[in-house]
């Protein structure tokens, strides 16, 4: 579902602006005050501009998939390797059972409704063992 801002233009007439090109306005302006201002000055003023915002803002979590690819390049200077080693049950209702391993160890195998909930899932029970 797309979220639109109504506007109004000289003729005031409701227009629809999509987030999206909105977005794509405020990255352009950002990189043209970079390119005429240096990163010292842009960075000020987005500061100053969405302050408030980033005060309220909540901290992003990082998904285990995420983790351990970092850790993963970090200590192997090689990605993660994900196998899916079935799919069973009926096709409204699937169950994916996926393995994931780093250099120099096993597979990690779980299951998920889904192959990125599988993947999820064993990335966790990789990570459980590093710790």
């Amino acid at each position: 579902m797309e979220k639109y801002i109504l506007t109004f233009n000289p003729n005031n007439k409701k227009i629809k602006i999509e987030d999206k090109i909105i977005s794509d306005c405020c990255e352009a302006l950002i990189g043209a005050l970079y390119l005429d201002k240096g990163f010292n000055n842009t960075e000020k003023i987005i500061l100053n501009l969405w302050k408030n915002h980033i005060k309220k803002s909540v901290v992003t979590q990082i998904d285990a998939k995420t983790k351990l690819q970092e850790l993963a390049l970090k200590n192997f200077k090689k990605l993660p390797i994900y196998k899916l080693i079935s799919n069973t049950g009926p096709r409204h209702k699937p169950l994916f059972k996926v393995g994931v391993k780093l250099p120099n160890t096993k597979y990690f195998i779980s299951l998920g409704k889904s192959k990125k909930d599988a993947e999820q899932n064993a990335a966790i029970e990789c990570l459980k063992s590093i710790k």
